[in-house]
C-alpha cells in the first residue's frame, strides 16, 4: 500500500500582506483648505480694516467740531459775508461794460472824409453789435473807409458791412454801417489795467524828461510829443 501523498504549493486563498497603507491625499482637497485659510484671513483683514476707518472717521469729526467751537460765530458769519459780497463784485464787474474805448476808437479810424450822424447799439445774445449812418465825400471815401476797418487797429470790429449807398442832393454819399464789437473792448475790467498801465508809463516818460540845466540852475521839461 501506497502511503504517500501529494502536497499542492498553489493557495487557495488570496494572499494578503499583513502591514496596510494609507490612501493617497487628494490635491484638490489641498487647494480647497488652502483657498478656505485665505478667504478667513481676508475677511478678517477686511473687518478689522473696516473698524478702523470708523474709529478714524470719529476721531477726524470730533477734531473737526472742535475746530469749529474755536472759532467765533460772529467772524464766520462776517467771512462768509463777505465772501458772498466779493463774488457778487467780481460778477458784476466782469460783465461790466465801457463805452467810450469804442468810441475813441472809432475816432481813431475814422477818415476825414466820413461822418457819422446816428450810432446805435444792441446786445442781443451776448453780442454787442453797432448800427450807424453816415455820409461821405464819394464812394472812394467809403471804400478807404472800409479798408480802415480790415487793418490790425480795426481788428476789434468784426463783420463790417456798409449797405444803403446813395447819393442826396448835394452830391454826398449816404451810407449805413453795421458791425460787431469785441467784448474785451468793452471790458470794464480790461480797461482799468490798461489805464494804470498806461499812467505808469507817462510817470516815468515825465520823470525821465526832466533835465537839469547846469547853465541857469532850474529845470528844463522836454516836451515828448513834439519830438519827432
Amino acid at each position: 500500500m501506497d502511503n504517500s501523498f501529494q502536497t499542492s504549493f498553489i493557495p487557495k486563498k488570496p494572499i494578503t500582506g499583513s502591514g496596510s497603507t494609507g490612501s493617497p491625499v487628494s490635491i484638490f482637497m489641498v487647494v480647497s483648505v488652502f483657498i478656505l485659510v485665505v478667504m478667513l484671513s481676508a475677511s478678517g483683514g477686511l473687518y478689522f480694516y473696516k473698524d478702523y476707518l470708523q474709529k478714524n472717521k470719529l476721531a477726524l469729526s470730533e477734531n473737526l467740531k472742535k475746530v469749529k467751537e474755536s472759532f467765533d460765530n460772529n467772524t464766520i458769519v462776517e467771512l462768509e459775508t463777505y465772501d458772498k459780497t466779493a463774488s457778487v463784485a467780481k460778477e458784476v464787474l466782469a460783465n461790466h461794460t465801457v463805452l467810450s474805448p469804442l468810441f475813441d476808437l472809432i475816432n481813431e479810424l475814422t477818415l476825414s472824409s466820413i461822418q457819422y450822424t446816428r450810432f446805435d447799439y444792441s446786445t442781443d445774445k451776448g453780442a454787442f453789435s453797432v448800427k450807424m449812418s453816415g455820409i461821405s465825400r464819394d464812394y472812394r471815401s467809403i471804400a478807404l473807409q472800409a479798408d480802415v476797418f480790415n487793418t490790425k487797429k480795426g481788428s476789434m470790429f468784426k463783420n463790417v458791412i456798409f449797405s444803403n449807398l446813395t447819393k442826396d442832393k448835394n452830391n454826398f454819399v449816404t451810407f449805413s454801417l453795421e458791425f460787431d464789437v469785441d467784448k474785451s473792448l468793452l471790458s470794464y475790467s480790461n480797461n482799468i489795467v490798461n489805464t494804470n498801465a498806461d499812467s505808469n508809463i507817462v510817470n516815468t516818460e515825465n520823470t525821465s524828461s526832466i533835465n537839469p540845466d547846469s547853465s541857469t540852475g532850474q529845470n528844463t521839461l522836454e516836451a515828448t510829443n513834439n519830438k519827432q
